[in-house]
């Protein structure tokens, strides 16, 4: 195993998307992964593809009691975690004042209240433990980069990034790092469906706004990941860190 990276590490949204990808990186890199999702058929394929470094956890972190309920059953079977990928959200596209209050709800409670909870129960068991250790936070370029259709979804990132500086000041006295990487537009295999189907004009019109002029690939996403797990970023806490293709910068062209 890498030296420098966590034992074990909590990924929540472990059973697809970019918390599949980070759980695949960190298992590759012979790290145990305690895979939290609702998902729980996801979760069991997720199993099968990564093998036993891999433990499968399945609940719904919108339940305000699951947070403690699996981060205890990830520390029972797993020992002691000092490492945590919020990776979890939800992400639906409703014009506002067609937004139920149901709908907001469910997206802030996922995006933003969840990763609240899991680092509270997981912090407390790491401080009574006496271990420090790293929380990475999945963020997106929706946090500054307003568009219509999201008003739920930018407010929950714009609280995450807030929350992750917050939580960093906090929990910096205990040794534990926390840090957001921000996505823009990351080619996941779900992402990819999509362009290549009834959403072929609307990526195409987001890819025309990156500079860079491409979708990112979840393995540029997941190395930033594992190097804020590690002590390689030992020094770095309370950063957010754009992975975009420059999407958050501006104007690309006229």
């Amino acid at each position: 195993m890498s030296s420098d990276l966590p034992d074990t590490v909590i990924v929540t949204g472990a059973a697809s998307g970019i918390g599949l990808a980070i759980a695949r990186h960190l298992v590759g890199s012979s790290v145990t992964v305690a895979g939290i999702d609702v998902d729980a058929d996801g979760l069991a394929r997720a199993c099968d593809a990564l093998g036993p470094p891999f433990h499968p956890f399945a609940g719904d972190l919108c339940d305000p009691a699951a947070a403690e309920r699996l981060v205890a059953a990830a520390w029972d079977a797993c020992g002691p975690i000092s490492g945590l990928v919020n990776a979890a959200g939800i992400y639906p596209v409703t014009p506002l004042f067609d937004m139920a209050v149901a709908e907001w709800d469910a997206v802030l409670n996922l995006n933003l209240r969840a990763p609240f909870l899991m680092v509270q129960a997981l912090g407390r068991r790491m401080a009574d433990a006496g271990i420090g250790g790293s929380i990475v936070n999945i963020g997106s370029s929706a946090s500054t980069l307003a568009r219509p259709g999201i008003a739920h979804y930018g407010a929950s990132k714009a609280g995450f990034s807030q929350l992750t500086r917050n939580l960093a000041i906090e929990l910096a006295p205990l040794s534990i790092r926390v840090n957001a990487v921000a996505p823009g537009l990351i080619g996941t295999e779900r992402v990819m469906a999509h362009a290549e189907g009834a959403g072929q004009a609307e990526h195409a019109a987001k890819v025309a706004r990156i500079p860079l002029g491409r979708a990112g690939r979840p393995e540029e996403l997941v190395d930033l990941v594992a190097y804020l797990l590690s002590q390689r970023a030992s020094y770095v806490t309370g950063s957010i860190l754009f992975v975009d293709g420059g999407l958050t910068l501006g104007i690309p062209n006229y």
